[in-house]
């Protein structure tokens, strides 16, 4: 029989730390709070821990004496009792949706078309814990809408992917299922390339763009997007605050991040000479490459501006000449050219550890790429 009876664990009122006999205590917290809640202290697995069970009254004694019983049965046949309790507190996929809309703000359609996409179409999944999903189970839901709409399957695809993700962030999984699944989906799905040129042809682009009748701000927003191999809509809204002249740095907000994700570019010489000839054109608007409004360029001008000199690329596809650049003429490790384009570089767990964003070799390779365009000599590029 246990030391504590219903009454006295009602009474008591002292903070401390009061047994019940074997390996059940209930504590009571000191003021202001003082409220009660059961902890059981069980060797497991050679180490000693404390197991809380609950709080008291929620939680009454018949009922902590209860599950310490079976903890420590449990921990003689040699399992987990935390293990369990872990378990217990892992989400379920319908629970994991609803705290990611609390804390995330996701891009593309509205909370409730995404809400009711993911009802319609996550329905063999929304009530299973989170860690209980497979790579499997993902692909079910998927394949058969992106055999129908691909558009849609691929949004779907994005928000179960970021559910799963705050499941990886928050340690509830160690690995996100919706990732690396790509060749087992549809291949309706997949996009087209975008067209590129080779890279021994992206300077004589960039000569024939400077020859052009465009605006000079259009000319210069193409020649610091190539330099730089951002995203076109990163450049055409970046803003003088984000430009560090003196560092040679441009911090690139995560709300403008395709990944959502703040992304430093180290600027190459050519990249500030661009910055410091546009620099007396700009209006009041703060941006680096307004319209002749000082609004944001429109994604049209800059296509533009390259079909009119019948350029055969478009302005995503000079990322994949610096790619291919990178992987063919430089000492660039993988690692370091992915990250030069703002793409993430392994697996969720691989990040967590990995937090570098090598910027300084990613600075060598982009003067590297620079000097290549302009013809300057330089020793080596990053590695």
């Amino acid at each position: 029989m246990g030391k504590l009876t219903v009454k006295r664990v009602d009474a008591l009122r002292k903070p401390g730390r009061y047994g019940d006999g074997g390996t059940l205590f209930l504590v009571v917290e000191p003021p202001p709070s003082r409220s009660k809640h059961w902890v059981q202290r069980l060797t497991i697995a050679g180490k000693r821990r404390d197991l809380g069970l609950g709080g008291y009254p929620f939680v009454r004694l018949a009922e902590a004496r209860a599950t310490a019983f079976q903890n420590r049965q449990l921990a003689r046949r040699g399992g987990d009792p935390l293990a369990q309790v872990r378990q217990s507190r892992i989400p379920t996929f319908r629970t994991a949706c609803a705290k990611v809309e609390e804390a995330t703000t996701w891009k593309g359609r509205g909370a409730e078309s995404r809400r009711r996409a993911l009802d319609r179409y996550c329905g063999p999944i929304f009530e299973q814990r989170i860690d209980q999903i497979r790579r499997a189970d993902v692909i079910g839901i998927l394949a058969p809408l992106m055999s129908e709409k691909p558009a849609a399957g691929e949004r779907l695809h994005g928000w179960i992917r970021g559910t799963l993700a705050w499941g990886v962030a928050n340690e509830f999984i160690e690995y996100n299922p919706a990732d690396g699944i790509a060749a087992a989906l549809p291949s309706g799905h997949r996009k087209t390339p975008h067209a590129s040129l080779p890279y021994s042809a992206v300077g004589a682009a960039l000569d024939a763009v400077a020859a052009s009748g465009a605006r000079a701000a259009t000319k210069a927003c193409i020649r610091f997007v190539v330099l730089t191999a951002v995203r076109s809509g990163e450049a055409r809204l970046a803003t003088w605050p984000e430009i560090d002249l003196e560092a040679r740095e441009w911090r690139i907000p995560a709300a403008r991040m395709k990944m959502g994700v703040e992304h430093r570019v180290p600027l190459s010489d050519a990249a500030v000479a661009v910055l410091d000839a546009i620099r007396p054109l700009c209006g009041r608007s703060g941006l680096v490459f307004p319209s002749d409004r000082d609004r944001p360029m429109s994604p049209a001008t800059m296509v533009g501006a390259l079909q009119r000199r019948d350029i055969g690329c478009t302005m995503h596809g000079f990322r994949s000449s610096f790619r291919v650049w990178a992987a063919e003429r430089s000492n660039a490790t993988r690692d370091v050219a992915e990250m030069a384009l703002a793409h993430k570089v392994g697996s969720d767990i691989e990040r967590s550890y990995a937090r570098s964003d090598l910027f300084e070799k990613r600075r060598a390779l982009m003067d590297a790429w620079a000097a290549y365009l302009t013809g300057a000599r330089v020793l080596h590029a990053a590695s």
